[in-house]
């Protein structure tokens, strides 16, 4: 029933996601045929992508538009949208944060609480086929754009590279129970967030791909134990921006260790 209800959820969004386009469109003097046929797409990141989500945890959700919308029209006309199409009294709590270092609009849906970003990608058309994974779609755009696309793409990566996505789905709800309870999880803390402890596992799951849940578990915290710190922890090379306007980690002089 829960996956059922966030499924529920996002695919409403999804449908407030396409008339958020049409909208800005239509009022930037398009026709409604290119409008509706513009797309617009709602991508998940995070805990609920990862596939180890809760009774209580929210949804990171990204809305990807095509080129002519920006973050401006984001946040002009998707509030208002949400609370129109929505079911009555279905939007609780809803807030705007357009100067947040990535901006978020923040609500909650039916009971779920809702974190929702958006970019624009320099296309004409969102098709419902769309992955973000593709490094070319990242061209042209600014820093927030790339910040506002990035869950979504550092998630699905993750699922790409690991060997076992059950045993590591698994293994990572352990963990993150684990760090919970001892109070060592969560950014805001100084302390790893769930992608970082997501990436951290994933690289044990590399390092053990044939390993039950429970053999990647011991082996998380022998692994980490004696990681050589700050060597960084890789699930694959470092690859060139190449195009794109986009600074490159460099493990020389960053503090960072995930990446």
């Amino acid at each position: 029933m829960i996956r059922e209800h966030r499924d529920e959820v996002l695919a409403s969004l999804n449908t407030i996601a396409k008339e958020f386009v049409r909208v800005v469109l239509k009022s930037q003097g398009y026709s409604d045929a290119v409008a509706k046929a513009s797309g617009g797409k709602v991508f998940t990141y995070g805990s609920y992508r990862l596939g180890v989500f809760g009774p209580g945890s929210d949804i990171d959700t990204l809305v990807v538009g095509p080129k002519y919308v920006t973050h401006e029209h984001f946040f002009k006309y998707f509030p208002d949208l949400l609370v129109k199409m929505a079911p009555a009294g279905a939007i609780t709590n809803l807030s705007s944060v357009p100067d947040a270092f990535v901006p978020i609009i923040k609500f909650e849906y039916s009971g779920v609480d809702i974190d929702l970003i958006y970019s624009r990608i320099k296309k004409e058309q969102i098709p419902d086929n769309l992955t973000l994974l593709d490094t070319k779609l990242l061209q042209g755009l600014d820093d927030t754009e790339l910040r506002s696309l990035n869950g979504t793409r550092v998630t699905d990566e993750i699922l790409e590279l690991i060997p076992q996505p059950v045993v590591f789905r698994t293994a990572l709800r352990a963990i993150k129970l684990w760090a919970q309870r001892r109070a060592v999880y969560a950014n805001i803390m100084g302390f790893p967030g769930g992608v970082a402890w997501a990436m951290l596992l994933a690289r044990v799951c590399q390092l053990y791909p044939n390993a039950t849940a429970s053999i990647v578990v011991l082996k998380f915290f022998h692994v980490m134990e004696r990681w050589q710190w700050p060597q960084p922890v890789l699930l694959k090379q470092l690859e060139p921006s190449g195009p794109i306007e986009a600074r490159v980690w460099n493990p020389q002089v960053s503090t960072c260790a995930i990446a």
